[in-house]
């Protein structure tokens, strides 16, 4: 049976593939001023440098196209096994055990056969509509490659018009800037924030493969009229989740008339909210409980310590994306030849590396993750 782990696993190298595809974009527009260094390091040839830079962004977008065409084509085959493929055995494995525990046998539901349709093609048409769309239209103001290219050009040109930096400071530093900032997708949630193309395909990606494999799970119990379930528990967990982790909660609104009400339920603690339990990046998982039967052997947190640690464990997170952001710096610093940008770079990685060091060392609910910390840019 496909387990959970298995499909975030499969999840995580799909989103790997398109940061790796963001990686060979921006190798792409640092490779394009190399040629033209010459008039960049002259301060009187620098608007000469801006026309000779803006002139390449024809050829520059249909290479961003071929880069997304070959990146969409692996993801989409990717993407389909993992939701629908993965997700059918999800179905069939919970199915059995339900069967085997309530001896008795449930179809697979057209329900659960829509949730995974549903998914599958909702998945696609977000990626499309907010990533592979941004990056191949030849509307040079709308394509998101394009604008970081026209700002890094722009910004090198003002700073080095007004005396701020020499070219080649200037230049290296737009680039550090928008390599940290990332591509900037279409997608933009209700805060007004722009999401970075990292960001956003692995919450998509990473998100949907949780829900197909809680969601289809959970129908299935539905449809063998078995509302309660176990909640896994972490020491670390988010508010919403905190309460109930641990605990049989019922899988239905407490007005549903399946609902047994000794019980609390997810739909009580923002259930198909993006912040709430089984929301965006929450991994609690939910297994089938008959009462009388089934026995809960989770480790009991208090809910108060779990939310404290949570805030703890996002610091981790964060010196994570730190770390994963000063390699590709650094790669960026080496490939521009920037010996400045290769030494601050490097003093950065290594006093985030040892953030997380000092961290984990203090807090023993906590581990060193270093897949969390490697980046991939083939």
């Amino acid at each position: 049976m496909t387990t959970h782990q298995e499909m975030m696993d499969k999840a995580e190298e799909i989103s790997n593939q398109y940061v790796a595809m963001q990686q060979r974009i921006f190798y792409l527009l640092i490779d394009a001023t190399k040629n033209t260094r010459s008039l960049l390091n002259d301060r009187n040839t620098i608007l000469e440098w801006r026309l000779e830079m803006l002139s390449k962004m024809g050829a520059l977008t249909n290479e961003v196209i071929k880069i997304v065409a070959q990146t969409s084509g692996k993801t989409q085959k990717a993407i389909n096994e993992l939701i629908r493929r993965d997700g059918l055995q999800v179905a069939q494995g919970i199915n059995s055990e339900l069967s085997k525990m309530l001896n008795e046998s449930v179809p697979i539901s057209g329900t659960v056969a829509g949730i995974i349709d549903s998914y599958t093609k909702q998945t696609f048409l977000s990626l499309d509509n907010n990533v592979n769309q941004t990056l191949i239209t030849t509307n040079y103001g709308q394509n998101s490659a394009m604008k970081t290219y026209q700002d890094i050009i722009n910004k090198t040109v003002l700073e080095v018009q007004t005396g701020l930096k020499t070219p080649t400071r200037a230049l290296a530093d737009n680039i550090y800037k928008w390599q940290s900032a990332g591509l900037k997708t279409g997608m933009v949630d209700r805060g007004g924030h722009n999401w970075s193309l990292e960001g956003y395909t692995r919450t998509v990606i990473q998100s949907t493969a949780h829900r197909t494999f809680n969601d289809v799970r959970l129908q299935s119990m539905k449809d063998f009229d078995s509302p309660l379930a176990v909640m896994g528990s972490h020491p670390a967990a988010r508010q919403a989740c905190a309460p109930i982790q641990g605990h049989v909660v019922n899988i239905v609104p407490l007005s549903d008339n399946r609902a047994n009400p000794k019980y609390d339920s997810i739909y009580n603690h923002g259930y198909g909210e993006a912040s709430g339990t089984q929301g965006i990046n929450c991994r609690h998982m939910l297994y089938p409980y008959i009462e009388g039967v089934s026995h809960n052997y989770q480790t009991q947190y208090d809910p108060k310590d779990a939310v404290n640690k949570a805030a703890i464990q996002q610091k981790q997170r964060y010196y994570e994306r730190a770390v994963r952001n000063d390699k590709y710096l650094l790669q960026d610093a080496k490939r521009l030849g920037d010996a400045e940008g290769i030494k601050r770079h490097q003093t950065a990685l290594s006093a985030h590396r040892a953030k997380i060091r000092e961290l984990v060392d203090d807090n023993d609910f906590l581990h060193r993750q270093y897949g969390r910390e490697r980046i991939y840019s083939k």
